[in-house]
């Protein structure tokens, strides 16, 4: 079984706001700095310093602030069983990319635009 790990960086000064969504099941790692985590509906909020990590549980839309000059590191991991899964999953990508298809700008009448 192949395992996929995809890492995004994020280096944030201090007093920076990075808002991320659809997180859940990902890990945010501090490698450097002081973070602090608000998830939307939680009571609680996280403050992660360096080498420490926080898994979301759910898709709640999650800000993140830099208290300091800081380094995230967003880690996504995939376990693909079968090529038929692959497959399954790259279908529907395509069928929601096919949905949201729309005319050319220049195909609405200036009307419209103003």
């Amino acid at each position: 079984m192949a395992k996929i790990v995809q890492e995004t960086r994020y280096e944030l000064v201090d007093g920076e706001l990075l808002a991320l969504a659809r997180l859940k099941g990902r890990e945010l790692a501090c490698r450097a700095g002081e973070l602090w985590i608000t998830v939307d509906g939680h009571a609680v909020d996280i403050i992660l310093g360096p080498g420490q990590r926080w898994v979301a549980e759910d898709n709640a839309p999650v800000v993140v602030s830099a208290l300091k000059d800081s380094l995230l590191i967003a880690t996504r991991t995939c376990s693909q069983t079968s090529g038929t899964a692959s497959r399954s999953r790259a279908e529907s990508i395509l069928m929601a990319l096919l949905r949201w298809r729309h005319p050319g700008l220049a195909a609405i009448p200036a009307t419209l635009l103003r």
